[in-house]
């Protein structure tokens, strides 16, 4: 069940990872490996607040679980940009602890 994830990164934790292939990742968020696996093939969008459009974003393709240092136990997303993931807004409802998490088939 895929869906898409808001998110507010105010870090610069955002690195091209196969420029080839045009992978990018995200992290270190503190989403539980249920709900990441869960979005893989929804879309995400990075904000640096909740009022402003996405800077950037694009469909989820993996996720994987931070093993070591201070984000151990994190997620990092991967994934490749989509034109569609800039500039987009969303609802004020539904943030929590910086992120918005909207599921095909309902809120979470």
């Amino acid at each position: 069940m895929a869906g898409e994830i808001h998110l507010i990164e105010k870090m610069g934790h955002v690195k091209c990872v196969d420029k080839a292939a045009a992978v990018w990742e995200s992290g270190w968020w503190a989403v539980s490996s249920d709900t990441a696996a869960r979005l893989i093939g929804g879309r995400i969008f990075l904000h640096k607040t909740q009022q402003e459009p996405s800077f950037f974003g694009g469909r989820i393709m993996d996720f994987r679980i931070e093993t070591s240092g201070i984000w151990t136990g994190r997620i990092i997303f991967s994934f490749t940009p989509l034109p569609e993931c800039k500039d987009a807004t969303t609802g004020s409802d539904g943030w929590s602890m910086e992120k918005k998490i909207v599921y095909d088939s309902g809120r979470e």
